[in-house]
Formats: structure tokens, sequence, C-alpha cells
């Protein structure tokens, strides 16, 4: 009778345990104390039914996709190893940044990601990743070489030539970035906000579309020089850019990859903020 009472009661704990378990206060993480992310839910996620792209096309950097959850993404970076940068505290706070970084040569290179997102929602509106050479003096054209082939691999190739004469309506040589833009006005799906993002890009009547490597088109615009992949008529643009040779110590200024999703930054945008006040009519 002894051993059957102490089975079960045994059996009875055993069964007990993850009930226990589960009444458990989940740990938080110490992302989610810190002023300027605080205000967040790691938890909350953005409808994207209205954004044209499926999950499985859009674009990502170190797995982030425009929409994620801040708080959420920035606890993963830091699981991969991404140091955090200076935050500020408080509703103002719109951008964090993590660094990576791994030794080159006799210097150590940074891969410094960055995430913009919306200070009242805390959806991620940007994402850009910049590599940097902590010795200034050391080439930095190796790591753009490298780092453009590992984009193509995992994007696939850029925007080419022959797309650009396609889109500009031009037959060869120089496409000049304005006639660029004027047709782009004239496709209906082209995102609003994608063409602002052209019209800013386009600093100079000099600013256009060169051939660079292996035919794929190269944007000049001022010292900037970039690659371009596109998905879905423009609702998101990845670019690649770096400096021309003859710009003030190119080496420093790093290699830049920026992504941007023009549907969902939109919808973002619109979520507004949900801490004001209602207004009062008189």
């Amino acid at each position: 009778m002894g051993k059957r009472f102490a089975l079960i009661s045994g059996l009875v704990a055993v069964l007990a345990t993850p009930l226990v378990w589960a009444e458990l206060p989940t740990q938080t993480h110490p992302y989610e104390t810190l002023r300027g992310l605080e205000r967040f839910n790691k938890t909350s996620t953005l409808a994207m039914h209205n954004v044209t792209q499926t999950p499985d096309v859009l674009l990502e950097i170190k797995g982030i996709k425009i929409g994620d959850n801040v708080l959420q993404q920035a606890i993963n970076l830091e699981e991969q190893g991404g140091q955090l940068g200076r935050i500020r505290g408080g509703t103002r706070s719109d951008k964090i940044k993590f660094s990576f970084y791994q030794p080159y040569e006799d210097s150590r290179l940074e891969q410094k990601v960055e995430l913009y997102f919306d200070k009242h929602n805390g959806f991620i509106k940007q994402v850009t990743a910049t590599y940097f050479l902590q010795d200034a003096y050391l080439s930095i054209v190796p790591i753009r070489e490298q780092s453009l082939r590992a984009a193509i691999e995992k994007f696939g190739s850029p925007m080419t030539m022959q797309q650009a004469y396609d889109f500009s309506g031009q037959k060869n040589g120089e496409v000049q970035f304005e006639r660029f833009i004027k047709r782009l006005q004239s496709n209906d799906q082209i995102h609003p906000l994608a063409l602002e993002y052209f019209q800013k890009r386009n600093i100079s009547k000099s600013s256009k579309w060169v051939k660079g490597e292996q035919d794929y088109a190269l944007m000049h615009s001022g010292f900037d020089r970039c690659y371009l992949w596109h998905t879905n008529t423009f609702q998101q643009i990845l670019t690649f850019c770096f400096f021309d040779k003859t710009s003030a110590n190119p080496n420093s200024r790093g290699i830049e990859l920026d992504l941007h999703d023009f549907p969902t930054s939109q919808q973002i945008t619109e979520l507004g903020n949900p801490h004001n006040k209602p207004k009062i009519l008189l």
C-alpha cells in the first residue's frame, strides 16, 4: 500500500511540474528595459495585407526585413554577436546601431548595421549595413569586390545596363538620370516614394547610369557609385554603394548596403501614433 501511494504521489508530482513551469513568468531581455526600446513589445507584428510582395521575395539584410519588429530584431542581432551602439532614450529614438567585428590583414573590419524604425510603433522602415576598415590607409577595394560578389550570390544580379536602357527608352551610351526618372514617372506601377527616392538621388545634371562590372548598371551621383536591386517595379530597392576613387579618402567612407521597401514604409507611417490623445473639437 505504501509503495502504491509513493508511486501515485510521484506521478502526480511529474504531471504537476509542467503546470508550475507554465506559470513562471518568461524572462525578459535587457533590451526590453532599455530607454528608447522599452516602450515596444517584441511580440507585436505588422499586418502585411497591403504589401504586394510575398514574404519569401522580400529583400533583407542580415535576416532583417522592412516592417520587422525593432525590439525583436535587436535581440536577434545581439544573439548573432552584434555589439549595441548608443541609443537615445525617450520617444525621439528612431535608429539603433550594431557593430560586428572581424580581423582583416593587420587591421579590423567593422560591419555596422543600422535599424531605422518608426518611433511610435517600433517597426523597422530602413536597414543600412556599412563596412569600414579600422586602418583607412588599407585599400577597401578588395572588401568592396568581395562584398559585391556576396550580394550578387544572395540577391541575384543587380540592374543591368540593358534594363537601364529599357526603362529610359534609350538604345546605347550613358543614361542620364533625369531622363531615367522622367520615364519612370509615366509608369503608374512605380510607388510615389520610389520616385521621390530617385529624385533625391539626382543631385546634379551629371547624374547618370554607366556600364559597371559585368554590364551591370552603375549609378553615378556625385561621388556615389551604386549598383541597384529592385523588386516588383521599384516597390522595393536595395543599393550597394561606394565612393569614387577620386573622392576625398574613399577608404575611410566604407561600403554601404541600403534597403528600402516603399509600400511597407508607407503602411508603417499610416499606422500613426497610437499614443496621441484625441483632439477636442469646439
